[in-house]
């Protein structure tokens, strides 16, 4: 790999095919991640498909609305103690403006999200990787996913539910040192830096890293190549995907892809 490590657009060069690119995206509105945007749009242009992690337009709110669900009969104040259901439920409310007991049904994982979601600024419409995915679309792209909608609703349906409520907890318990961690991780988006994206990504997954990381990483990896093996292609995915020897930009070099950051 290039010397240029701090960087989140890498060029990806096949023998076959030439050039193509892998973006890493933050999934936020905040106008600060949209701030090369000119030349990411540029690549995306000089390219012949576009893919998000999945295509965006395959989504079914549906499929969602189940697999974010907990089981039929099971409601999270069953699940946790009165006292942090209470936490939890004030915590949601000064965050998000939303009572815990309208998302009684939903599972742990999507209140995280929702407070997650909740810390950063939404100065644009729509989130950074969904603007590329439009901006591919109306270029007439050819618009493809790296995973399909039901793979990534199977990582959600595969999450334990004991690490879920434990993740929640703890965010509770702990709400000033994950908003910091939040924080951080935004201050290292803004500065590329892929090393420690990485290892904050790792981080944050803990004990599901195989699970959200590592395995995926190799469907990434596997699926990129193929494409790029054939076309130009813009890949956009979820910059914690990108660093480390377990990585996708790792795995491709490994497959005999030039690659080098921009």
């Amino acid at each position: 790999m290039t010397k240029n490590k701090n960087s989140l657009l890498w060029e990806i060069i096949s023998p076959n095919a030439g050039i193509s690119y892998v973006f890493g995206t933050m999934h936020v509105q905040d106008e600060k991640a949209f701030r090369n945007i000119d030349a990411i749009e540029a690549c995306i242009k000089s390219s012949t498909a576009f893919a998000a992690e999945y295509d965006l337009d395959t989504e079914n709110y549906t499929d969602f609305e189940a697999v974010s669900s907990l089981p039929e009969g099971q409601k999270l104040s069953d699940l946790i103690n009165p006292k942090l259901y209470d936490k939890v439920a004030k915590l949601l409310k000064r965050e998000t403006g939303m009572k815990l007991q309208y998302l009684e049904h939903k599972k742990p994982i999507m209140i995280m999200n929702m407070l997650t979601a909740a810390q950063f600024a939404k100065d644009r419409q729509v989130s950074l990787d969904q603007h590329l995915f439009d901006f591919a679309k109306q270029e007439h792209k050819e618009l493809l996913g790296i995973e399909s909608f039901e793979s990534q609703l199977e990582v959600m349906q595969n999450m334990p539910m004991k690490v879920q409520l434990k993740s929640l907890k703890d965010l509770a318990l702990n709400f000033g040192k994950y908003r910091r961690g939040l924080k951080r991780t935004a201050e290292l988006y803004l500065e590329a830096n892929l090393s420690k994206i990485t290892k904050k990504a790792k981080s944050t997954a803990g004990g599901m890293r195989k699970l959200l990381l590592y395995d995926r990483n190799i469907l990434m990896a596997d699926k990129i190549a193929e494409i790029a093996s054939e076309k130009s292609l813009f890949a956009a995915i979820g910059a914690g995907h990108l660093g480390g020897k377990k990585g996708v930009l790792y795995l491709l070099k490994k497959k005999g892809f030039g690659v080098r950051g921009l």
